[in-house]
């Protein structure tokens, strides 16, 4: 008989003779009696008890010998295959992480990433597969199918909550359909799930709206008063807690649409009262009213403040142009540097085309910074012209380094960089 199998035959007999279940352990180099029972979570009593041809002091390398296991309950076996039973796979719809994952389907963390340790802290690409309790998903897809949606694209960068008061929906609805996005920046284009009923009750009220910016010096009465309307119907269509208004703010004009009117049978003057003359005249210059407040529906043209070539440039590079602003050519870990005094009003990484992104709103205008490898200032804090925000990092799915930077105005609207900066490359 070969030496190998004559090992593992004595040590199979040693288990089967003292009556437990071994897990054999090949002694390594260096290897303790001490250390092999706290590696394994035994006593030296016990392995000693279950190996009486050892010598505790004389362990050579490459012996066997019996770690007991303690025999597993069918109970327990049962539990562990009905626990599995119990999940099933969620594709990733798009990039994500476990976190947000888990707030969407409204699971523990910790639970996914004990289920999925291999994913623990890594960004997760489309179709990736990820294990799930089941009673999560079926929660979800509940709540899901009592409100029946639309899908709503949005119109200009907001949060959840700025769409609820825009369109007049419950925060907590919006937030069911669309747990994903719960406190997070959502940029022009995104689509988002809105209740149907909420925003067909409120056609059915209104059918139209005129977008107003207010101004300095307007109160909720003189604009009503301007558009014909109570301050009743603007305070419920904008969910105004109060009268007070912000200069700079826009808010909706509910405006009605002219219902079709039957068209009356055509009558020889001889047959018209005359009385009938002055009221469709009053008539006449009503629906000219009307036409009029239809032309105030456009918002009024943005003011631009910024100076051309007032700007510092965010770091020093070739700038080339790109969607929406440029891209800045740089070295990889270059400090990003503020263009403007100012306050942070968005930091994180939760638009994966923009990586890690700054956002400061200074006092004409709006900058941004993306693509960053480490945003050094986070929401609420002030800068300083020149401060160190962020550091340069490589652009999504790139080697390359570089900033992507962004200027708007404080309504959001694109402007073209090379304008602004003083020192374009």
């Amino acid at each position: 008989m070969k030496k190998g199998v004559l090992v593992l035959g004595i040590s199979t007999f040693l288990g089967i003779a003292y009556g437990v279940e071994c897990e054999y352990y090949k002694v390594q180099k260096g290897d303790t009696l001490d250390g092999i029972a706290k590696r394994k979570g035994v006593s030296v009593q016990e392995i000693l008890k279950n190996n009486k041809h050892i010598a505790p002091k004389k362990l050579k390398a490459g012996d066997k010998i019996c770690i007991p296991v303690a025999e597993k309950p069918k109970a327990k076996k049962e539990a562990k295959a009905k626990k599995e039973q119990d999940y099933e796979y969620y594709t990733v719809q798009k990039g994500a992480r476990l976190k947000d994952i888990a707030n969407k389907l409204g699971v523990p963390l910790k639970e996914l990433e004990a289920l999925n340790p291999g994913y623990k802290n890594k960004f997760l690409a489309k179709g990736t597969k990820v294990k799930v309790p089941k009673t999560a998903v079926q929660k979800q897809k509940e709540k899901e199918e009592k409100i029946e949606y639309d899908i709503y694209t949005i119109k200009r960068g907001g949060r959840l909550k700025d769409v609820a008061k825009s369109l007049g929906i419950p925060l907590k609805e919006l937030e069911i359909l669309n747990p994903e996005y719960k406190n997070k920046f959502l940029s022009k284009g995104t689509k988002i799930k809105v209740p149907k009923t909420s925003i067909s009750e409120e056609e059915k009220k209104t059918k139209r709206y005129v977008m107003h910016k207010v101004r300095k010096g307007e109160t909720l009465s003189s604009i009503a008063k301007r558009y014909g309307v109570s301050e009743a119907e603007i305070i419920k269509i904008n969910h105004l807690k109060g009268k007070k208004l912000v200069s700079g703010e826009y808010i909706k004009i509910p405006v009605a649409v002219k219902e079709p009117q039957e068209q009356k049978p055509k009558i020889s003057f001889s047959e018209k009262n005359l009385e009938h003359i002055p009221k469709e005249r009053e008539e006449e210059k009503g629906r000219e009213k009307e036409r009029e407040k239809e032309r105030e529906e456009m918002p009024t043209p943005t003011e631009i403040k910024i100076s051309k070539r007032s700007i510092s440039m965010p770091v020093e590079g070739k700038v080339v142009k790109s969607t929406r602003g440029v891209d800045i050519i740089a070295k990889c870990g270059e400090p990003v540097l503020s263009v403007d005094d100012g306050k942070v009003i968005y930091s994180g990484g939760d638009l994966q085309a923009y990586g890690n992104m700054v956002i400061i709103e200074h006092r004409d205008f709006i900058s941004l910074y993306a693509y960053n490898s480490k945003n050094m200032v986070k929401r609420g804090d002030t800068v300083s012209r020149g401060q160190e925000i962020a550091i340069v990092g490589k652009k999504n799915n790139s080697d390359e380094c570089m900033l992507h930077f962004e200027l708007r105005t404080k309504d959001g609207v694109p402007l073209d960089p090379t304008e602004y900066l003083k020192n374009t490359q």
